[in-house]
């Protein structure tokens, strides 16, 4: 069985409006994610901002008004940091797991990338909207934002952006591959690859914003080069931990950065021309992590299956460095994948040529949902 584009489309929207809050921003999925998510929420955001900006502003002020304001090691929030996780009404208590409140209560702030993804937002909604009172309304949380990733960028070597968990409880992992990635050796602190990424652009925005405050972007260039690129691989490594030593692993994460202000066009043709190759690449889109390295699953949470967010994140790259071509390959193989599958879930396998339904994950997601819709806008376009 397959349903049709069309079908798709209105399972997307249908979706989305059930996860959609009163106040406007997406809760990240159902039934276990029914909540506020500080990264899910912004890239949602920025998946469906041309077709109804108004989902970014709400969600941009719905995590300004709950922005880090303490140092609390347990929940992990620091003053300027954009939270991970935060339950918002009645009806999140009810359904939040237990085990989450007695390890680290709530809001949680448990995410290395959920800031930078939060500035970004602000400065595409801005450039896309013209609403400058926006700007001004937030700009004091910008200016804590830019500050605390000024500081978090020493906590790495070489001044990359890095992670410690600060709660013993807490997670582990805390980019957007957040579970089962704990199986990977990382010795931390953690720089991750795509990170730098993220807060190279996010630097930026804030300069274009009128932020005047000090950002590490993504650490020096140069050392940038030699800690993370893989010469035989062609690509770059999945993170530098803190002891100095890469994690010499070929996955999707590197092509976040395309369209980085941290890759020269030599290098953005190279990671891109990685992620097709056969240990990534499939008729479903790109696995999160190569099929040859030895913590390869491909029905796992993070280490083999296929996330239409992230294909999306690499899908805006593709098209950012001319590849259209390409992009047009990954939203076409997603599509169909989700089409055949029937619904858009969180995440899902490949076996074969055959996409494959994984109870892992959540059947409702915002990010998958708003992938689509911006997919299917690219594919209208031509």
């Amino acid at each position: 069985m397959t349903i049709t584009r069309a079908q798709l489309e209105v399972k997307a929207r249908a979706d989305l409006a059930e996860l959609q809050s009163p106040e406007g921003w997406l809760q990240a999925g159902l039934p276990r994610f029914a909540r506020l998510f500080g990264r899910d929420g912004c890239i949602s955001a920025l998946q469906l901002l041309p077709e109804d900006p108004s989902i970014a502003q709400a969600t941009i002020r719905a995590l300004a008004s709950r922005q880090g304001q303490v140092f609390n090691r347990r929940r992990e929030e620091e003053p300027g940091k954009i939270a991970h996780e935060i339950p918002v009404r009645r009806e999140d208590l009810i359904r939040l797991e237990l085990r989450k409140w007695f390890r680290w209560g709530f809001p949680y702030f448990g995410s290395i990338d959920a800031t930078g993804w939060w500035v970004i937002l602000v400065d595409r909604y801005v450039a896309a909207t013209g609403d400058l009172a926006l700007r001004d309304e937030v700009a004091p949380n910008l200016a804590r934002a830019g500050a605390w990733m000024a500081g978090v960028a020493r906590i790495g070597v070489n001044n990359f952006v890095a992670y410690r968990r600060q709660n013993p409880a807490g997670l582990l992992h805390q980019g957007w591959r957040d579970s089962d990635l704990g199986t990977v050796p990382i010795q931390p602190a953690v720089s991750l690859v795509e990170v730098q990424g993220y807060y190279a652009e996010a630097a930026e925005a804030l300069a274009r914003l009128g932020i005047g405050v000090p950002v590490a972007a993504g650490g020096d260039a140069v050392a940038f080069e030699q800690r993370f690129w893989m010469e035989d691989e062609g690509t770059y490594a999945l993170a530098v931990g803190g002891d100095g030593v890469a994690v010499r692993i070929v996955t999707s994460n590197a092509g976040h950065l395309l369209g980085s202000p941290l890759l020269n066009a030599t290098r953005a043709t190279a990671v891109a021309d990685r992620l097709f190759g056969e240990d990534l690449w499939t008729e479903g889109g790109i696995r999160t992590h190569s099929s040859k390295d030895a913590h390869f699953d491909p029905d796992s949470y993070h280490r083999g299956s296929i996330w239409p967010h992230d294909n999306w994140v690499i899908h805006q790259g593709l098209r950012a460095v001319g590849r259209h071509d390409d992009a047009a390959r990954v939203r076409a193989a997603v599509l169909d994948a989700l089409c055949r599958l029937e619904l858009i879930p969180e995440l899902y396998a490949v076996h074969g040529d055959t996409p494959v339904a994984l109870a892992v994950a959540q059947p409702q997601q915002a990010w998958s949902s708003g992938a689509v819709l911006s997919f299917l806008a690219a594919e209208r376009e031509g």
